[in-house]
């Protein structure tokens, strides 16, 4: 029996199916289609897309290229289109833009291409062109964008804002002071005092076996007594002191005898290692006054990462966080970045900071919706003539200016607001190395949210 391949037979029911038109799969007739016809006009991002002011986008981009270290430099058109297209997806790596660069049409139109052709480009140029960008052209990427979502805004949502404060957690372990002393002795004697001794003609004994048994026997303890406690970070704190003092004589006898005194590489390293030095030094210094009874106001809790401070929120769950506090507005849809800081700055305070910058960005301003947190800026908001939605402490004497069904309805659209950002956009928190990596995972994180539904 044989088959047609388009028809099925006489006696089914159905219809004939569509054949393919032959002049379609001929050699390159797909890829002559310009991509202004391929992407259709509705389509939720190109729309986002083609409202972009790209030629103030570029320009900014351009000061990237004011170093003479970077040969070969990239169009920059190319570059902000990848820079956008990294904000408006997911939580995403550079290897995956790097993918979408070569095969997804949408990236090739926000890159500026007209027609689909070979494009190929390396990860590691965009995180180039990221750090050559710098943090101040990314705020103001992030500005520039910030103030189209808010002209985007109905009228009725100008002027109306919902404020409050958030923590984007850092992608630290829970310190503790043995983990933290053990993480610096493992460097002074790894990355220091082994790495170099021999360069320095010595040889050091640096208890380390001793030093990590006695480590490891205290970290499979379930449970723990104060004097144990007590007892392991005595231990430490005597090989903390000792490694110390031979990883300064080692970098000592390297800069005597001139070693990774040439070339930029080498003074990379250097700087580097004299940069943890000191900070292990600092760390030192607290953890033995933490263990005389002494109290330390600006505690380091992570080697690598010592701009992190512990914020505590007082929630139920996890009543102190590690990362950067950030202020956020929101008008409408759109999302405002206040103050920002790795320090647990009052509500008030960081509010009051924002508002400030809102007006002097030109921002209407009628009225101001909040928690109990932020409280302390009534009066600021009496001299403004700004409606005071803030929920106060207490009981009311008079009923607030601002309905209860709508103060809760924007309390929970601010909260919607993090969710999303949390979820969508800076998923596992924030695993940059740098304080710069942070600073710029928050900016596009608005940048993305603003593009994606403000718009």
């Amino acid at each position: 029996m044989q088959f047609n391949l388009f028809r099925l037979n006489n006696n089914s029911n159905f219809k004939t199916m569509h054949k393919i038109d032959q002049n379609s799969l001929t050699t390159n007739a797909l890829f002559i289609i310009p991509l202004d016809e391929m992407i259709p006009q509705d389509h939720p991002k190109r729309a986002i897309l083609d409202k972009l002011p790209w030629d103030e986008l570029v320009k900014i981009g351009k000061l990237a290229y004011t170093s003479d270290g970077w040969k070969d430099k990239p169009n920059a058109r190319i570059m902000v289109g990848l820079f956008v297209w990294d904000c408006i997806t997911d939580d995403t790596t550079y290897r995956n833009i790097e993918d979408d660069f070569s095969f997804n049409s949408l990236c090739a139109y926000a890159c500026g291409f007209k027609n689909i052709e070979k494009r190929k480009i390396h990860h590691t140029t965009l995180i180039k062109f990221e750090e050559n960008l710098g943090e101040e052209n990314i705020l103001k990427i992030k500005d520039i964008i910030e103030k189209i979502s808010v002209d985007q805004q109905p009228p009725n949502s100008k002027g109306r804002i919902t404020s409050d404060t958030t923590v984007f957690e850092s992608n630290i372990t829970f310190p503790t002071d043995t983990k933290l002393m053990e993480k610096v002795r493992l460097f002074l004697v790894n990355d220091i005092i082994k790495e170099y001794e021999k360069q320095v003609d010595q040889s050091y004994r640096t208890y380390n076996r001793v030093a990590r048994k006695d480590f490891l026997d205290f970290a499979k303890k379930r449970i723990t007594s104060q004097k144990q406690v007590q007892q392991i970070r005595k231990k430490q704190l005597q090989y903390l002191k000792r490694n110390l003092q031979q990883a300064e004589e080692v970098l000592k006898g390297l800069k005597e005898k001139g070693i990774l005194s040439e070339g930029k590489t080498n003074q990379k390293i250097l700087k580097r290692l004299k940069t943890k030095l000191s900070i292990a030094q600092q760390i030192y210094s607290q953890q033995r006054a933490l263990y005389q009874g002494e109290k330390i106001s600006d505690r380091i809790v992570s080697f690598h990462r010592p701009n992190v401070r512990p914020i505590f929120r007082g929630k139920a769950k996890k009543k102190t966080e590690f990362g950067v506090k950030v202020q956020t507005s929101l008008m409408g849809k759109a999302l405002i970045i206040g103050k920002f800081s790795y320090d647990n700055f009052h509500d008030g305070k960081g509010t009051k900071e924002s508002l400030i910058e809102i007006q002097k960005k030109g921002y209407p301003l009628k009225e101001i919706i909040g928690d109990k947190g932020l409280s302390g800026i009534t009066d600021f908001l009496k001299e403004n003539d700004i409606t005071d939605g803030i929920e106060k402490r207490g009981k009311r004497k008079k009923e607030p200016p601002i309905p209860k069904k709508r103060f809760a309805r924007e309390r929970n659209r601010k909260e919607g607001s993090y969710g999303l950002i949390k979820t969508v956009f800076i998923r596992g928190g924030l695993r940059a190395k740098t304080d710069f990596g942070d600073l710029k995972k928050i900016c596009k994180s608005a940048i993305g949210f603003n593009l994606r539904y403000a718009f």
